[in-house]
């Protein structure tokens, strides 16, 4: 009677795998290190405001900004700066100063400094100003925002206040982005599928926004959007809120991908308010559709579930066997949590993504490897999901080790 066995891997695949095993080693290391670089460390979130006092002044009629900058965290923001800027039609009036709470105002680089803000804590900026131009435009926003690079909430960290020609103007500020592309790999007939975020950075609600995606060469057929109230590869949003963003759905027809092929797509932005700021209006997505072969079903078995294609981890589904497993979902939600909001994580995420795939299909072939690779992710998914007890046990295992060797030594 035979015995099933596992195969052996032969000398090539072995010397194969060893070259993407020292790739792998390298993804652990730069994932470690934006681990504690992006979960472990602490984050202040410091949320800024503005107002002015006279929206729809005459020309040589005095207004005031108002910024206030408060840190909504438990945690202290050790250096804390915003960048406070005056359109070009508007002044500070000759003899009059830009007021601070905390810190100083430099009316050469327009940055408040003000340090450290504590827990709960608030500033404030009162910058006086007057309208300097006869003819102005409909729109003169000025923009206060801050750049802390750790701020866990970068939502609230801009914030703007306009000066318009007539009350009824609306003053607003576009920016479009593609995300969440996804390319599926389990036919050779294949649909492109992704998002777009449309963005109003305000200070006005904007409304009729008109967005626009192409595509250069076409080789995806039937590119559309899929919302309500768009139409092919037009879709119009009725109105997006200031700080708001809307999300909609772009997908293609099935096509050949017997080759690899480089699309460049195209998103515009556009709205019947006045856009003060059009540079962000725009986004280029240069995608390149590898050839990929049939499924392997010892792989990719959850291809029918509907996840087949997306973006999830490659390794921990080979090693656990679905991309919905819990702890694959832990470090999916790692990485779009925490790895995409810093730049060490999103080179992790580069190089993860280019290298990782040929590993996975040698893990999901062999049990062994599942097996061990499984006892490495459970700790670390353990340790996303509970950091502050791990960091406390760790630091209490340093102290003791630290307190044995100074008893060794001592005697």
């Amino acid at each position: 009677m035979n015995e099933a066995r596992e195969a052996t891997p032969g000398p090539f695949s072995l010397i194969t795998t060893a070259g993407h095993a020292s790739r792998a080693t390298a993804c652990f290391v730069l994932a470690v290190a934006a681990f504690f670089s992006s979960t472990l460390r602490a984050d202040p979130d410091l949320e800024v405001r503005k107002s002015v006092d006279n929206p729809v002044p005459a020309f040589g009629q005095p207004v005031e900004f108002t910024v206030t900058v408060r840190n909504t965290s438990t945690i202290e923001a050790p250096s804390v700066t915003v960048k406070e800027t005056l359109p070009p039609e508007l002044r500070i009036p000759t003899g009059m100063a830009v007021f601070v709470s905390v810190g100083d105002f430099d009316p050469i680089s327009n940055l408040w400094t003000m340090g450290r803000l504590a827990p709960g804590a608030s500033a404030t900026l009162t910058m006086p100003a007057i309208l300097a131009v006869t003819n102005p435009p409909a729109c003169s926003v000025n923009v206060a925002e801050t750049d802390e690079p750790y701020d866990k909430n970068a939502g609230n960290d801009r914030a703007t206040a306009a000066v318009k020609r007539a009350a009824a103007d609306q003053c607003v500020d576009l920016a479009v982005a593609f995300q969440g592309i996804k390319l599926p790999k389990c036919s050779e007939d294949r649909q492109l599928n992704f998002r777009v975020d449309v963005t109003n950075r305000g200070p006005d609600e904007a409304r009729n926004v008109i967005v626009d995606v192409s595509q250069t060469p076409e080789l995806a057929p039937n590119l559309r959007f899929v919302d309500t109230g768009c139409s092919g590869t037009r879709c119009t949003v009725p109105a997006i809120g200031p700080g708001a963003t809307a999300t909609l759905q772009v997908r293609s027809g099935d096509f050949q991908n017997s080759r690899t092929r480089t699309l460049t797509f195209g998103l515009v932005a556009s709205s019947a308010d006045t856009d003060y700021s059009t540079t962000n209006n725009q986004a280029r997505l240069d995608l390149t559709v590898p050839a990929v072969d049939d499924c392997d079903d010892d792989y990719h078995d959850d291809c029918d579930d509907g996840t087949c294609g997306q973006f999830y981890c490659f390794i921990a589904t080979a090693a656990y066997g679905s991309a919905l497993e819990p702890h694959v979902v832990v470090l999916r939600q790692f990485r779009d949590r925490h790895l995409q909001r810093t730049a060490l994580g999103r080179a992790f995420i580069r190089y993860y993504y280019r290298y990782s795939p040929p590993l996975a299909e040698f893990i999901a072939e062999h049990p062994r490897a599942r097996l061990a690779t499984r006892m490495m992710l459970t700790p670390l998914t353990f340790l996303i999901t509970h950091p502050a007890p791990v960091l406390a046990l760790t630091l209490l295992a340093l102290a003791l080790f630290i307190g044995w060797r100074g008893l060794q030594d001592r005697t």
